[in-house]
């Protein structure tokens, strides 16, 4: 395991930058904040029945639409229980939740993603599952929305967060509206410049054609969030650029030989 050594926090625990977005269907509301409004803190007003509403607090991202917000003058690293939260504008509705979910996805690069696992039946691990309190956005303990923690995907640290609306992959109540992410376990003086094992990389997000560096040669296959088949390719070892119109738009499993990657293919 990499020791990390924890400096001085001098940095603020939210993100600083967004460097990519990609807005689907119903995409609209909040852009034309974007993306001071999903950066800093959340929305101090919001709670459980009365969460965030303003286009200056929010951001939709429409159908299967994505988002990475970056940490720049920090990074969030795994430390005692969950690093990192997501917020957004979840609603308590009597014993009941209004719920808008987004897949999780991190990077130390920008370049080379993990996906947290999800559920499509409990939420689990997806963001836009859990109300903002309106408490302390750094303790996770009363601060409501969704937490997640780096050792599940056994990384030490992280600088991107990548927001993919899930479309129709679950059953929720609408699109999902960006409020914040921030650190819960963060720290500077961590070099972002990490060449992680190539092995298998599809670019994501990506429209007409998508970019595919493997390590290794054989059948790359692409499933659907359902599990359905829905392309395969005999590919050698380096990188390809492999037209993907006959594609469904929505997340997407790369399989070649025991390795995988997820990736999300928007609609041009």
């Amino acid at each position: 395991m990499i020791l990390l050594l924890l400096l001085s926090l001098t940095a603020d625990p939210w993100a600083d930058g967004s460097p990519f977005v990609e807005y689907g269907q119903g995409a609209g509301y909040g852009q034309a904040y974007y993306p001071e409004n999903i950066l800093g803190p959340p929305d101090p007003d919001a709670t459980p029945q009365s969460p965030a509403v303003g286009e200056d607090e929010l951001l939709t991202l429409g159908k299967n639409g994505a988002v990475v917000l970056e940490f720049i003058d920090n990074a969030i690293v795994n430390g005692e229980g969950p690093d990192f939260t997501v917020f957004e504008n979840v609603m308590q509705t009597g014993a009941g939740y209004f719920r808008e979910c987004a897949f999780v996805e991190v990077s130390q690069n920008g370049d080379y993603w993990v996906m947290f696992p999800w559920n499509a039946e409990t939420l689990e691990g997806l963001a836009g599952v859990w109300p903002t309190t309106g408490d302390d956005p750094t303790d996770p303990s009363v601060s409501g929305g969704d937490q997640f923690d780096l050792a599940d995907l056994g990384l030490n640290w992280v600088r991107f967060v990548r927001l993919t609306d899930c479309g129709d992959a679950v059953s929720d109540d609408g699109l999902f509206d960006l409020d914040a992410v921030t650190a819960v376990n963060s720290t500077t003086g961590i070099n972002s410049s990490v060449d992680p094992p190539a092995w298998l990389r599809v670019s994501s997000p990506f429209t007409s054609s998508f970019q595919v560096v493997t390590d290794e040669s054989g059948t790359l296959n692409c499933y659907t969030a359902d599990g359905r088949l829905a392309g395969e390719w005999q590919l050698e070892a380096g990188t390809h650029f492999v037209p993907s119109s006959a594609l469904p738009s929505g997340l997407l499993l790369f399989q070649l030989n025991e390795y995988s990657c997820t990736a999300v293919r928007i609609f041009n």
